[in-house]
């Protein structure tokens, strides 16, 4: 069986999907969930659009220093270390990223 080709209906409704995901980090970060997560529902909440927002501005230049701090289970991680680097990169591949944690150190967990 041969893959049928895309209408062009659905050709344009994907590119405007792309455009979304390329403009919009909240978008590209929900998308990146259900890649990552495909078992898991998403549950969109007004500060995944704040802090995706917050971040947009760091690429942006707007913002230059910024420190996420929210309550565990709360994508933090997700929005900050995974879904925000990978759309910095995809608009600019030769972007350098550095993430940083200062829960661990090469003995391990640290000592609070």
């Amino acid at each position: 069986m041969t893959a049928q080709r895309p209408t062009l209906g659905r050709d344009a409704a994907w590119e405007e999907y792309a455009t979304l995901l390329r403009h919009d980090l909240a978008s590209f970060a929900v998308r990146c969930f259900r890649e990552l997560n495909p078992r898991t529902g998403f549950a969109m909440n007004w500060h995944v659009e704040v802090v995706a927002a917050k971040l947009a501005a760091v690429r942006d230049g707007s913002i230059r220093r910024l420190i996420v701090s929210l309550p565990p289970r709360h994508l933090k991680s997700h929005l900050a270390s995974v879904a925000f680097p990978a759309w910095c990169l995809g608009h600019e591949p030769s972007a350098q990223i550095l993430c940083v944690t200062p829960g661990l150190n090469a003995d391990g967990p640290s000592q609070a």
